[in-house]
């Protein structure tokens, strides 16, 4: 469960980067901080519609415009939901972390939601 403030948001947003870097200069570490754990995550949306088992996904840089780091993938019934969401978009997710996609260079979070899109 997330928990949230006064404001509705997550007390703890954790950047793109920062969980990429993590993951990236220490992936048992990282797996052991973060595996399957529920986190919620900012980042610019790079790309968004079905990923490669045509599933609603969102993928996050830290820029807009830059290299995909954080692969973010909603459940199957979620695919309307992909509309709040534009490449370029500031977007807050939460989702359970998976791991790190070593060949993709990404980190996978599954059973994501749409927090906040700011345009």
């Amino acid at each position: 469960m997330i928990e949230m403030n006064e404001t509705n948001q997550p007390d703890s947003i954790i950047p793109a980067q920062e969980l990429y870097d993590t993951f990236k200069r220490d992936e048992a570490g990282a797996t052991k901080k973060y595996g399957k754990q529920i986190i919620t995550i900012k980042g610019y949306a790079v790309f968004v519609g079905p990923d490669v088992y045509a599933l609603p996904s969102v993928e996050l840089s830290e820029k807009k415009g830059g290299k995909s780091r954080i692969l973010c993938v909603l459940p199957f019934s979620d695919y309307l939901k992909l509309r709040k969401v534009s490449k370029g978009d500031e977007v807050t997710l939460t989702g359970e972390v998976r791991g790190y996609y070593e060949k993709g260079d990404k980190v996978l979070l599954k059973q994501c939601e749409i927090v906040e899109t700011i345009k």
